[in-house]
């Protein structure tokens, strides 16, 4: 079976000020993420501009398919233990190890178009069988250590959690919020003469908009029925008006 890619990232690794307020600062995360030749975010420079920052608040942008697994948990450490708020904005994508890095926010947000992807970890390995079992073996503890970075945040139980991780699930803004692993879809500007709805931030689901028609459809087929029986009443006293005729 032919494996299908995640295209390539823009690399952007960088930390800065903002030039609006000194308590606050950027810090761009796009691309992979690990220590070797080809990859963007490595968790020795993201320490880098941690240690050297006393703002209140982090802006963390991610745009990134994932890693390496051991600098994605150092990276999203290092975020939790920072004393600045950080707040995690998922520009595009957070995948894998990117996911793990976004659970480290105080608060995540995501617009509607980004997607979330978890999955359990995996690896190359070559060897006998008693290596191989061993590989199995390692694979699990390292299962576990990136499950704990998500129980936070997961709203159901810890098997549910495995489930998902084990489906490798493409997660959608609206069921990031729903699952807990975001708190909130960006917000979009309304004009200011555009009404906003009370209910302006119920979450549809599928299960809503599945409802919704379930009441248009039997309200049609109510109608249509109505009309049927009218139909039938018709043709019935017709069919008496002539076996009347037929009597005279």
């Amino acid at each position: 079976m032919k494996i299908k890619e995640i295209p390539k990232i823009e690399s952007r690794l960088e930390f800065k000020n903002s030039a609006e307020n000194p308590e606050i600062a950027d810090l761009y995360l796009y691309g992979s993420i690990g220590s070797g030749w080809f990859d963007d975010i490595t968790s020795s420079e993201v320490q880098n501009f941690l240690k050297t920052s006393s703002v209140s608040q982090i802006n963390v942008h991610v745009n990134s398919g994932g890693g390496d697994v051991f600098e994605s948990i150092a990276i999203h450490n290092l975020l939790k233990a920072h004393p600045a708020k950080i707040s995690i904005y998922i520009d595009a994508l957070a995948g894998s190890g990117a996911s793990v890095i976004a659970m480290a926010g105080d608060e995540i947000i995501m617009p509607k178009n980004a997607m979330m992807m978890i999955h359990k970890a995996w690896t190359i390995a070559a060897g006998n069988a008693d290596e191989f079992r061993k590989v199995a073996n390692d694979m699990d503890k390292i299962d576990h250590a990136v499950t704990e970075s998500y129980t936070e945040r997961f709203v159901g139980e810890r098997e549910e959690l495995v489930t998902l991780l084990t489906n490798e699930e493409w997660l959608t803004a609206e069921e990031c919020v729903t699952l807990g692993f975001c708190d909130s879809i960006g917000e979009i500007e309304l004009n200011e003469d555009e009404p906003m709805d009370d209910d302006s931030n119920e979450t549809v689901t599928v299960a809503s908009i599945v409802d919704k028609y379930k009441v248009v459809a039997s309200t049609e087929n109510k109608a249509i029925q109505t009309k049927n029986n009218i139909f039938k009443s018709i043709a019935n006293r017709s069919d008496a008006f002539l076996l009347g005729g037929n009597d005279k």
